[in-house]
Order: structure tokens, then sequence, then C-alpha cells
């Protein structure tokens, strides 16, 4: 395993891990890289790469501007920085990155939640050879599968966000139980995004329409039956955007009373669901082929 930083095409640092397998041969076909959700540190998907590694594939994981390992000084307080930023240019530089490092091999991307949609929206600029969205959606409010959870995510993105974000220029996330450090900037453009109807694509600033409609090249679309935030609906209001992309949906029915057990939004990546794991590595191994 190798530390590595990423210097993104805006001038800021990443800092990742490149996980490489025991025997790294040049005959090797691919690599990959991770792309990580909002307020998620890499610490969280250590474990899946160590799965794709054993593939033969080196894996890079990262942290996200102002997330983990990434994080700067103040950046908790940072209204400059965007979850647009992540999406435009973070994304692209950590895939960009990983393509320099093995020119000569295919590129296999996979994206939790934030990083899917940048990982879709930069295909036309920085193009893999698969993609596959893990637990990735439009964040509206609206469409999140419960009522109590609907009515929680609407304080924190209508009532919460706003006030302590004018007030105490930073939005205490972690005390608000959806992820980690969150830069004030990143929460205030996701709760204005979370209140339209079309989620980003109808911020008149941003061209993420087009972007999707220019993504191409093989996708799946993994959605788990628990998640009460990437639900079915609210995934296809991304992957409904993707016209020109080969897209495969696979629904995984989970909860307490299913096969496979609870895993939600996050526990996809967590060792206790690995027997999952090989949903995505199967199929990113077939487009191989």
């Amino acid at each position: 395993m190798d530390t590595v930083t990423i210097t993104t095409d805006d001038g800021h640092q990443l800092v990742g891990q490149l996980l490489l397998p025991e025997t790294d041969s040049e005959d090797t076909r691919a690599a990959v890289v991770l792309h990580p959700a909002t307020g998620v540190n890499q610490h969280l998907y250590r474990k899946f790469a160590e799965h794709l590694i054993v593939r033969g594939w080196p894996t890079l994981i990262y942290d996200l501007r102002g997330s983990g390992l990434s994080e700067q000084p103040g950046d908790a307080k940072n209204k400059d920085m965007k979850m647009s930023d992540w999406i435009l240019h973070d994304v692209p530089s950590a895939t960009r990155w990983l393509q320099e490092r093995y020119p000569d091999r295919k590129i296999l991307a996979v994206g939790h939640s934030v990083g899917a949609h940048g990982m879709i929206a930069t295909q036309r600029d920085t193009h893999v050879d698969a993609m596959v969205m893990v637990a990735a959606h439009a964040g509206i409010t609206r469409l999140i599968s419960t009522f109590a959870e609907r009515l929680r995510i609407g304080a924190v993105f209508n009532v919460v966000t706003p006030l302590t974000y004018r007030f105490l220029g930073y939005v205490p996330v972690e005390k608000l139980g959806i992820g980690r450090s969150i830069p004030a900037g990143v929460m205030h453009q996701w709760s204005g995004w979370s209140r339209k109807r079309g989620y980003f694509f109808d911020d008149d600033t941003l061209d993420l329409t087009q972007r999707f409609h220019q993504a191409t090249g093989p996708l799946l679309s993994l959605v788990f039956t628990d998640d009460l935030w990437a639900n079915r609906a609210a995934v296809d209001v991304l992957t409904d955007q993707a016209t020109q992309a080969q897209v495969e949906k696979v629904d995984v029915p989970c909860g307490k009373s299913t096969e496979n057990g609870p895993v939600g939004h996050m526990g996809f990546y967590r060792s206790a669901n690995s027997a999952l794991w090989p949903i995505v590595s199967d199929w990113l191994a077939a487009q191989l082929d």
C-alpha cells in the first residue's frame, strides 16, 4: 500500500492510498478507483479495496477536499468549498491520477453517493471503461422512503443548516448524524439542491444535465432495498439522465427480514456484508472480457 497525493486541476491536495496486489505484474488488465461519499473517510472503503486487489487490480481510495486526510485547518468553516468542486474537480483528478499511473490498463470506477455523481458527470472528460453506482441517488428530500426520515433530513437541510451556516459559520454535521466533518459551503449547496425538484440538474449555474447526457459506457446501478435515501426512485433521477450509457439496474433485497440482512446507505462496504461484494467485482470483471 502506498500513500499518495493527488493534485486537483484547481490546485487542491487530496490524500489517498493505492492498494496493490501481492503480485502486481504488467499483465494485470485493470485498475480501480473508488470515489467516496459525502462525510465518509477513505477508511470505510479499505476492506472492499482489499477484495478488489485479490482480482489483481490496483485500487485507489482517497478523501475528498475538506474530508478525512484531505481536510485542512479551517475547512469546516470554508464557505467557498462546494459539493460541485468534489464532482467537477476532485473526482476527475483522482481518475486522471490513476490513468497516468496505469496508462496501459483499463480503468474501472466505483462511486458511492456523491462520488458516483462526479464519476458520471466527468465521464466525458476522464473516460473510464466501466462504472458502478453504489447507493448513489439524487438527494431530493421528498423522495426519501419514510416520513420520519423525510422529516429529519428536511429539518437538517431546511432549518439547522441555514441557521448554523449563518450564525456559527459551519454546520455541526457529526452531531446531526449525517457523516463526519463537511465544509460549510458543501452543506449549503447540498441543502439547496435537496429542495429542487430535479436536484442539481435544476441548478442553472452548472451543466450537469448535459454532462450526464454525454456519459457513455457500461454503468451498473446498485440499489439496496432498505436504503431510505438511495431508493430506486431517487437513483433513477440520475440514471434517467445518463441517456447514452449502457445502464444495468440491480436491486438487492436487504433488511432485517431478508437473507442479506440490513445494508442501508453505508453498509455495503463493511466487512459484515462482504458476501455482496462479488456483485460488483464480478460485474467489473465481465466488462473486461
